[in-house]
C-alpha cells in the first residue's frame, strides 16, 4: 500500500514536460483565437453595428461582464500595499521592514528581477495567499500582484512566508499558460462573436439571450481548456518553486498548519450554522458574520467557537430590532430557505467527517505546541502518511472543484522530489 501512495506522486520532470506540452498547446489555441478574430472581423456588418448601439452593447457586455465582475471583486478587496502600511503597524512578528526584505531576499534566492511588483495584504482571517495577473496588458495593471492573506502573516515563521510567497511567485513568473496573459483576446473573439450571432440569428429577447449566453460560455471553456487540464500540475510546481527558497522542510510545515488551521475552521462553521442562532441570517450573511468572526493570531478552537457565538448572538439580536432586516426576511425568506437547507446539508457532511479515522502526526512533534520537525522526525511523519492511506491528514473536505491537491499528496510531492529541488537550489548558490 505504500508503494502504491508513493507511485500516484508525480515526479518533477514529468510535471515540466507537461507544462512544455500544454503551453505548445496553449499558444496554438491563442494564434487560433486572433485567426478567428480577423475572419470574424471581416464577416461582421459594421454599419449594422452602428445602426444597433443598444444590441451591440448588449452583446459585449454578455462577454465582458463576467470577467468586469471578477475585476471589479478583486479591486473592491480590502488590501494594502506592504509600502503603504504604517511603521507601527504589525502582523504578528511582522513589520512592514521586515516583509520587504523577506521578499526581496525571496526574489533574489529565486534569481527573479525586481520589477516593483504589488504585494498586497489582504484583511482575511483565513490562510491562504494568491497571484494576480488580469491579462489585460496595461489594463487594470495595479491588480497585478501578490496577495497575502493577513492570517498567514499570524501563524506562520518567516522561511514559511517565504516560501508562500515563492509559491505565488511562481504562479506570477513561471508555471502559468500564456493563453492566461492574452485574455483580452479571448474577450475580443467572444464580443465579435456575439455581435455576429445576433446580426445572423436575431436577437428575440429569451432567445437571443441564450444565444448570446451559448456563444460567449463557449468562448471562455475554449480558452480556459488548457488551465482546466493543467491546473493540479500548476500547483505541484509551484510548491516546488516555493521550497526553492528555504527548503523542502519549511514548505512542509507551512501545509501542515494551513491544514490544521483549516481544520479548526471547519468544525467552527460546522457547529455555528446548525447553531440556533443561525435561523437569524441569510447564508451569506452567516458565513460573512462566521469568517470575519475568526480571530488573527493562533487561538484554540474553543476561543474561536466563543467568539463566533459572541458574534452571531450580537447580530441577531441587533437585526431582531432592525426594520431592514425584517423586509429582508420577507422579501428573501423562499430563497434564502433554499440555500440555508443546502448550508445546512454541508454542514451534516462536515459533521460525519469529523467521525472519520484521522493520522495523528501531531504526536511526533518534540514541542506538541510547534509544527517542526528535523529530518528523523520528516521520515516518521512520511512514514506514517504513507503506512496508513486510508486515514485523513486533516478532516477537511476534498472539494471537487478545488485545483490544490490534497495536502497529503502535496507533502509527498515535496518530499519524494526534495533531490531534485535541492539540486535546483544548489544551481544558484
Amino acid at each position: 500500500m505504500r508503494m502504491a501512495l508513493a507511485s500516484s506522486v508525480p515526479r518533477r520532470s514529468d510535471l515540466i514536460d507537461q507544462m512544455s506540452r500544454a503551453n505548445r498547446f496553449a499558444w496554438l489555441l491563442l494564434l487560433v483565437e486572433i485567426a478567428l478574430i480577423g475572419i470574424v472581423a471581416m464577416v461582421v456588418d459594421w454599419q449594422w453595428v452602428m445602426r444597433e448601439p443598444i444590441i451591440t452593447t448588449v452583446a459585449i457586455g454578455a462577454m465582458v461582464c463576467p470577467f468586469a465582475s471578477s475585476i471589479a471583486i478583486q479591486a473592491a478587496t480590502k488590501k494594502k500595499r506592504i509600502e503603504e502600511l504604517k511603521e507601527s503597524t504589525r502582523f504578528g512578528q511582522y513589520d512592514k521592514f521586515h516583509l520587504q526584505k523577506l521578499f526581496r531576499e525571496t526574489l533574489a534566492s529565486l534569481r527573479l528581477p525586481e520589477e516593483n511588483l504589488p504585494v498586497y495584504i489582504v484583511a482575511s482571517p483565513t490562510m491562504n495567499a494568491a497571484a494576480m495577473h488580469v491579462g489585460f496588458g496595461s489594463l487594470f495593471k495595479s491588480l497585478n500582484g501578490i496577495y497575502l492573506n493577513r492570517q498567514a502573516l499570524h501563524k506562520l515563521e518567516p522561511a514559511e512566508i517565504q516560501d508562500l510567497m515563492g509559491h505565488e511567485l511562481g504562479h506570477y513568473y513561471k508555471y502559468y499558460l500564456v493563453i492566461d496573459r492574452f485574455r483580452i483576446v479571448t474577450v475580443a473573439l467572444g464580443s465579435l462573436l456575439g455581435i455576429l450571432a445576433v446580426q445572423r440569428i436575431g436577437w428575440d429577447g429569451y432567445a437571443g439571450y441564450l444565444l448570446l449566453m451559448g456563444v460567449t460560455g463557449v468562448a471562455w471553456w475554449l480558452s480556459s481548456l488548457p488551465y482546466t487540464r493543467n491546473a493540479t500540475a500548476i500547483e505541484f510546481l509551484c510548491d516546488d518553486f516555493g521550497a526553492q527558497v528555504a527548503g523542502v522542510f519549511p514548505s512542509i510545515h507551512g501545509l501542515l498548519k494551513l491544514g490544521l488551521s483549516s481544520e479548526v475552521e471547519c468544525v467552527v462553521m460546522q457547529k455555528a450554522i446548525l447553531s440556533k442562532v443561525a435561523g437569524n441570517f441569510s447564508p451569506s450573511e452567516l458565513i460573512d458574520t462566521i469568517t470575519s468572526s475568526i480571530p488573527y493570531g493562533h487561538a484554540s478552537r474553543e476561543e474561536i467557537e466563543d467568539r463566533v457565538n459572541r458574534e452571531l448572538r450580537e447580530r441577531a439580536a441587533s437585526q431582531s430590532k432592525s426594520i431592514g432586516g425584517l423586509l429582508r426576511y420577507m422579501w428573501n425568506s423562499d430563497l434564502d430557505a433554499d440555500a440555508a437547507e443546502e448550508l445546512e446539508e454541508e454542514a451534516r457532511k462536515l459533521g460525519k467527517l469529523q467521525s472519520e479515522p484521522r493520522l495523528d502526526w501531531e504526536c511526533l512533534l518534540r514541542n506538541p505546541n510547534k509544527i517542526q520537525f528535523n529530518e528523523e522526525g520528516m521520515r516518521q511523519l512520511i512514514a506514517m502518511i504513507e503506512s496508513r492511506p486510508n486515514e485523513l491528514l486533516f478532516r477537511v473536505p476534498e472539494s471537487l472543484g478545488d485545483v490544490h491537491p490534497p495536502l497529503r499528496t502535496r507533502i509527498l510531492y515535496l518530499w519524494h522530489n526534495r533531490s531534485a529541488i535541492e539540486s535546483e537550489i544548489r544551481s544558484r548558490l
